[in-house]
């Protein structure tokens, strides 16, 4: 019975399972405060991929060929270039801005190499990135039947907002500060609809957007300061989230609501 409800309302679902499952972790997280071992990334993330991959077990496609299509790697190269290339960008263009006017800018990454390298596949494969297989790659083009892939990535980008709020509530890099919530705002809902559009490209497969996802968690490998808008709240909001909003314009004047030439990727 639940497993027939489970097939006829895929989209409810989904979204009781991973809500249900990172909320839940959320809360053992804050009332246990394992903050002081254990980062809160380290389950909460996984509440999408498991819902996407119950939902998809109670249908009638096999579990294995839909991740084979998920996880699907021979793609163009140049996909997974835009997926390093967009968020390295969009980060490391704020330290310059915040130079300009007679500041400085410099090389100053966080890590060595091999670590940023570890650090960005951790990040995709572990981590943030593994909710791509649960948000664009189970429920993209489930909300895309029902509605243009702009109007969809928007509806994702605020239910993926909501998910995330129980990091407002304690965790030390979120803040209910008005700047910061604005900025965060805006950068899950332009990401989304980027994301959204971007898995129309693929064909549905997920990898490329892993790797944006994990690169976009990276943060920032130049050091810029001494500028005119140094200490200013401007940046993350104009910048960092703003420019992502630059390609969701950009792509909609191109392509009106569909954002991409053809919008190709199917629920199966």
């Amino acid at each position: 019975m639940l497993r027939e409800w489970t097939r006829t309302h895929e989209i409810a679902a989904f979204v009781l399972v991973a809500f249900g499952w990172t909320w839940t972790w959320d809360a053992l997280y804050y009332i246990f405060n394992w903050g002081e071992v254990l980062p809160v990334t380290l389950g909460r993330q996984w509440g999408v991929p498991i819902a996407a991959l119950v939902v998809v077990w109670a249908s009638d496609v096999p579990v294995r060929d839909w991740l084979r299509h998920m996880l699907d790697w021979r793609l163009h190269p140049a996909l997974f270039g835009i997926a390093l290339f967009v968020p390295l960008f969009i980060t490391n263009i704020q330290p310059v801005v915040r130079s300009l006017g007679g500041g400085s800018v410099s090389y100053s990454p966080p890590e060595s190499l091999p670590i940023i390298v570890l650090f960005v596949l951790a990040q995709m494969l572990l981590f943030g990135g593994v909710e791509e297989i649960g948000w664009r790659g189970f429920l993209q083009p489930r909300v895309q039947e029902s509605m243009s892939v702009l109007t969809a990535g928007f509806s994702i980008g605020v239910l993926w907002w909501v998910w995330h709020f129980p990091l407002f509530i304690g965790h030390e890099q979120y803040s209910l500060e008005p700047a910061f919530f604005a900025q965060y705002t805006l950068f899950i809902i332009g990401t989304s609809i980027v994301f959204g559009a971007f898995v129309n490209v693929t064909d549905g497969s997920v990898l490329p957007l892993m790797l944006m996802h994990g690169t976009v968690n990276l943060g920032p490998i130049i050091a810029g300061s001494g500028g005119v808008l140094d200490g200013t709240g401007l940046i993350p909001i104009v910048v960092g989230a703003g420019l992502w909003w630059v390609i969701v314009l950009a792509l909609a004047l191109l392509h009106g609501r569909t954002m991409v030439p053809t919008s190709a990727v199917t629920p199966g």
